[in-house]
């Protein structure tokens, strides 16, 4: 009985001192939650089957591979959650959980939180994490709570002017261009194209295989062009890299500059061009909202310079945090380095909060 009972007290001390680590990345305890946002969780354990997440008692979905992280919508209620996760590893046979309490929004506090993305490029002699990155937003500081440097599957928008001004071979090398640079995408990446002139088509998704030059090699450059609303076509929740090909002008819109911004802006899209022309003050704005690159490109460098940009795109980080203390509107982001080695390079500058 003795040596059973001593047998007992070991193998529960051996769990013990293997019991996994669970920890919260978002929501983080004392932090207040509302709208959308990520639910997520890192963990030691090892041969991970499955994580379970919990809000206020009711399962809010299952993460299988890492990162640990599904969507979670908490809504507009102002209340505290419970929120829990759940780790079972090694055939199920072991279970390490973790838990964390939002706070509520009392009714004298006016301010408005919301989690976001931004895009940016680093280039520093070593990883980076969160914690070397100071940010703030309409000048007051915000916490990083994350750090990526896989961007992860994404939506690809090649937004393709057909308008006269793309006669002479543009069109054509615009197609071609993206028929041989879009290889370079990941496997879960999606592609989709917008043919623009006066007229703005659908976003049409591009099948694995499909050669753009030769399904739309018959369309002639005619007509006018609707640059900002065939930009805001491309508007969508999902993380969207929006790549516009044009000469830059616009004489038909029905949307002003402001109205296509706001409507880009206040998602996970990222606006990249390349002009064929001089300038175009609205793709350089475009691109600076939301934390993409302008290049200027003829005939013959066009696609060099998408190729540049589409390995400019799959070598970016992603910071993201948890927005509060500013009101609706315009938000001017800021992301510096808290170390001297550590350069920030073309971060997302603003977006249009609701």
């Amino acid at each position: 009985m003795r040596h059973a009972l001593a047998f007992l007290v070991l193998t529960l001390l051996a769990g013990a001192a293997f019991a996994a680590n669970v920890t919260f990345v978002s929501p983080l305890d004392g932090m207040q939650a509302l709208g959308p946002m990520a639910l997520e969780v890192t963990t030691t354990a090892s041969n991970v089957d499955r994580v379970e997440f919990y809000v206020d008692g009711t399962l809010a979905g299952v993460a299988r591979k890492s990162p640990f992280r599904i969507a979670h919508d908490f809504g507009t209620s102002p209340n505290a959650h419970e929120v829990s996760a759940k780790v079972y590893s090694n055939g199920f046979r072991i279970v390490d959980a973790a838990r964390v309490l939002t706070a509520a929004i009392t009714a004298g506090e006016t301010t408005n939180i919301d989690f976001v993305e931004v895009p940016l490029r680093i280039r520093a002699p070593r990883t980076v994490n969160a914690k070397e990155l100071r940010i703030t937003e309409n000048g007051i500081e915000q916490t990083a709570r994350e750090l990526r440097a896989d961007r992860g599957g994404a939506r690809f928008v090649f937004i393709i002017d057909r308008s006269l001004s793309m006669g002479d071979g543009r069109l054509v090398a615009a197609l071609r261009a993206v028929d041989e640079e879009s290889k370079l995408l990941r496997a879960d990446d999606r592609v989709e194209v917008v043919l623009f002139n006066h007229n703005v088509a659908k976003p049409r998704l591009v099948e694995r295989g499909e050669r753009l030059a030769r399904t739309f090699g018959d369309v002639p450059p005619n007509g006018g062009t609707s640059l900002r609303d065939a930009l805001a076509s491309a508007a969508s929740r999902e993380r969207t890299y929006a790549i516009v090909i044009s000469d830059g002008g616009d004489r038909n819109s029905v949307l002003s500059e402001e109205e296509s911004l706001r409507r880009i802006s206040g998602t996970k899209t990222v606006v990249s061009s390349i002009i064929l022309g001089d300038t175009s003050p609205f793709l350089e704005r475009a691109a600076k909202t939301t934390g993409g690159t302008v290049a200027r490109a003829s005939r013959a460098t066009l696609q060099r310079e998408l190729r540049k940009l589409i390995l400019d795109i799959n070598s970016r980080y992603t910071l993201a945090y948890q927005s509060r203390g500013n009101a609706s509107g315009w938000r001017k982001v800021v992301v510096a380095s808290r170390g001297r080695e550590i350069e920030i390079v073309n971060p997302r500058k603003e977006y249009y909060a609701q």
